[in-house]
């Protein structure tokens, strides 16, 4: 008989247990028409891990096998993960000073919205950040942005020096006119406030644009 999700977790650890399987702890039973096996497989199949972390608890409820308490314990679940992945970063004294790292903060979060998210990151003079701040949430292909948002986020915190930091929820991070101009326009804004912009990075699926190197980075995730 093949080993149950929970005690297979036990045994072998999380890492070692398919999304399925996964799915199956946290939904933990199934319906008089199907077993939580076969319920797991199915919402694998049809989601991505993208698709239910962008799901609120309503959307969520709509799907065969999950309920209220199962989708408010879903969304938990995703949010511990942003939150430890974050505390993490911040206990060891983080200095951004490359866009991989600021793609390796951002990504596990960024990437799974259907939005377009705006967030300042305040750094102090040794690049570390003071705050990481959502200034704007837009459309799926258009953020609402404005450089006094930006600077005024700056300002409050104290900030040397800020790396702006945005989704494509297409996948592709290849920059449009309109993130052109609204770069230009925060650069300009900063030098006469004495406040640097560091970079501006946008997120795609397993890659990034940063606008302090010119040019596209395709990563492995």
């Amino acid at each position: 008989m093949a080993e149950l999700p929970r005690e297979k977790l036990l045994k072998y650890g999380p890492k070692n247990l398919t999304i399925n399987e996964l799915l199956a702890i946290i939904i933990r039973k199934g319906t008089k028409e199907k077993n939580v096996f076969e319920i797991s497989k199915e919402i694998s199949k049809k989601y991505s891990l993208k698709d239910l972390f962008s799901m609120n608890v309503e959307q969520l409820c709509e799907t065969e096998g999950i309920g209220p308490v199962t989708a408010v314990t879903l969304k938990a679940v995703f949010e511990l993960g942003i939150r430890f992945h974050k505390e993490s970063l911040k206990k060891e004294n983080l200095k951004l000073d490359s866009p991989d790292k600021v793609y390796e903060l951002l990504y596990d979060e960024m990437i799974f919205s259907d939005k377009e998210i705006v967030k300042c990151i305040s750094l102090n003079s040794k690049l570390n950040p003071i705050s990481i701040d959502t200034i704007s949430i837009g459309t799926a292909n258009q953020s609402i942005l404005h450089p006094r948002d930006i600077f005024k986020t700056a300002i409050k915190n104290n900030a040397i020096t800020i790396l702006i930091v945005h989704n494509h929820p297409s996948g592709d991070s290849e920059p449009s006119i309109q993130d052109y101009e609204i770069t230009k326009k925060i650069e300009r804004s900063g030098e006469l406030l004495g406040i640097k912009l560091s970079d501006h990075v946008i997120i795609g699926k397993s890659e990034y644009y940063s606008f302090k190197m010119g040019r596209k980075v395709i990563r492995n995730g």
